[in-house]
């Protein structure tokens, strides 16, 4: 009986001949092509990432983090959805 080993990878824009032609290289076969479609939340009316106070740097990290999104056109806007594609790949077991 044929055993497979599975891999499932995220490819980047305008790479995907490339990228596919080095997993085939491999002995990667494309089985599938899956989107992961995930929403993105509201944030809080406070607009901050929840960390405790404990971690000192660590908040001041976020806070930072906060203030660089909040000028970022690139952002995807809240309450909407997010998709990505998985590109389901196999090849075959050796059987030893």
């Amino acid at each position: 009986m044929q055993r497979w080993e599975y891999r499932v990878v995220s490819l980047a824009d305008g790479r995907y001949t490339e990228a596919l032609n080095e997993y085939g290289r491999d002995g990667w076969e494309l089985v599938s092509v899956a989107s992961d479609v995930r929403g993105v939340p509201v944030p809080d009316p406070g607009g901050s990432m929840p960390v405790p106070r404990t971690f000192g740097r660590l908040e001041d990290a976020a806070a930072k983090l906060n203030k660089l999104a909040a000028g970022d056109s690139t952002e995807v806007p809240a309450g909407t959805t997010s998709t990505t594609l998985l590109w389901v790949l196999r090849r075959p077991l050796n059987e030893d």
